[in-house]
């Protein structure tokens, strides 16, 4: 089932942030919500997985078990370290086959062997959002939403979450945000304007 938004309004106090918004989705591809600050993207984002439903009108195929996430803020166990934190996100059960998966992704986004049992309070910015955006890529769900994926990350970190992003979207819906022009040229997304 793919993606489908009918007519959504959505006000926020006093401002409506769109009025009869309506988008349909590929089910795989990777397409970016762009706009001046304070537009709407990000809400968009969390009516897309179910995290906001004060509005009008109708999306189908997204919500709760079909979105993937990884939002601006980490939202990591402080008691876990960042491989631990990639295990618990994504399964119930911590066993090898896991592990080692959770291993590779962190291994793949720059982490060394010693990085992936740091805690959270050891991890720098940029390490923290690498870790919630492994969480999100993990995470089986037919729909990724991406909060500004490389807003703390250096150049080479940044394309290598590019690289990633453009892998996962040939087998699932990728929409993201970002006010990062290269992101939106380097991935080749297609561009929804909020205005």
């Amino acid at each position: 089932m793919s993606l489908k938004l009918d007519f959504l309004s959505k006000r926020f106090g006093e401002k409506n942030l769109f009025v009869g918004l309506s988008l349909s989705f590929s089910e795989t591809g990777i397409f970016a919500v762009v706009g001046e600050s304070g537009i709407g993207k990000t809400t968009l984002l969390r009516m897309i997985a179910g995290l906001d439903n004060d509005y009008s009108g109708v999306i189908t195929g997204g919500g709760i078990g079909r979105v993937s996430v990884a939002f601006q803020e980490y939202r990591l166990f402080k008691q876990l370290s960042a491989l631990d934190n990639l295990i618990y996100a994504i399964s119930d059960i911590k066993n090898e086959a896991v592990s080692e998966k959770c291993k590779k992704m962190l291994l793949s986004l720059g982490f060394s062997e010693n990085d992936l049992y740091l805690l959270p309070d050891e991890l720098s910015g940029g390490m923290k959002q690498r870790v919630s955006l492994a969480r999100a890529f993990l995470f089986d769900a037919p729909i990724l939403l991406l909060d500004e994926p490389t807003k703390e990350l250096d150049p080479s970190n940044a394309d290598t979450v590019r690289k990633i992003i453009k892998e996962q979207s040939l087998t699932r819906l990728v929409i993201l945000v970002s006010h990062n022009g290269e992101d939106i040229d380097k991935l080749g997304a297609t561009k929804i304007n909020l205005h």
